[in-house]
């Protein structure tokens, strides 16, 4: 279960890292990692505390990385060509 909650805040991770805005599908998925990341902790047995503080860690950053993406990408503006 260690594994399983590991990869999912790896793809959390790589997802939130890839993703433009909060209305992206890419930062959905990553919302939802991480939801899966938080469910599946408590249900790991004999977790030392060094590995649950590790994880937790990495949960708080995926978390602040998530809160920090802007509701709409920046859309940089380009002139328009004028064909000749």
């Amino acid at each position: 279960m260690l594994v399983l909650v590991n990869r999912e805040l790896d793809r959390g991770f790589a997802l939130v890292d890839v993703a433009t805005s909060k209305n992206s599908p890419l930062f959905a998925q990553a919302i939802k990692a991480h939801q899966t990341a938080t469910a599946l902790l408590p249900r790991i047995a004999g977790l030392s505390q060094d590995d649950r503080l590790r994880i937790e860690a990495n949960m708080t950053e995926l978390r602040s990385r998530l809160d920090r993406m802007p509701m709409y990408a920046n859309l940089r503006s380009f002139p328009a060509s004028v064909a000749s």
